[in-house]
């Protein structure tokens, strides 16, 4: 069951890239985890520090993978793009160092995942799905360009 405050995986957010959504929606299933902490849970601390800690490491892999599939791609925006990460790395960084009780750290972690995960999902990581097909239709034109000076 998902919660109000739980941000769902939704198709509309994959980038055609079967790796890079696979790891998206790991990113959606750990930041989900939060939500379904108790606030007068016997662990809470540790739970919580687990879930940021995770979420950070995980968050750190993706971009670290999905920069190297874009260098191997040759992505004309690389530098740019690794930019947005640091800057949301950052932001993650100060959000699980500042000291604060679930309900502030949820609402704080609410704002990255839409940042990170939806706004960057949709608006940047799909800039990698245009690449590639705008790769694919020069390929597919010089092909044809070939086969055409062929016969001629």
């Amino acid at each position: 069951m998902i919660t109000e405050e739980e941000i769902p995986w939704d198709k509309n957010y994959s980038v055609g890239i079967k790796n890079i959504d696979t790891q998206h929606q790991k990113l959606f299933s750990i930041v989900n985890r939060l939500y379904l902490l108790e606030e007068n849970s016997k662990n809470l601390k540790e739970e919580l520090r687990t879930i940021l800690h995770d979420f950070s490491d995980y968050t750190r892999t993706h971009f670290q993978e999905e920069e190297d599939y874009m260098r191997s791609i040759g992505y004309d925006k690389l530098q740019e793009h690794i930019a947005l990460h640091e800057e949301l790395i950052d932001y993650l960084n100060k959000i699980i160092k500042t000291p604060a009780n679930l309900n502030i750290i949820k609402a704080k972690i609410k704002v990255i995942s839409k940042r990170a995960l939806v706004h960057h999902i949709i608006n940047e990581d799909i800039k990698i799905k245009h690449f590639l097909e705008s790769k694919e239709i020069q390929i597919q034109n010089s092909e044809l360009e070939d086969i055409t000076n062929f016969m001629s």
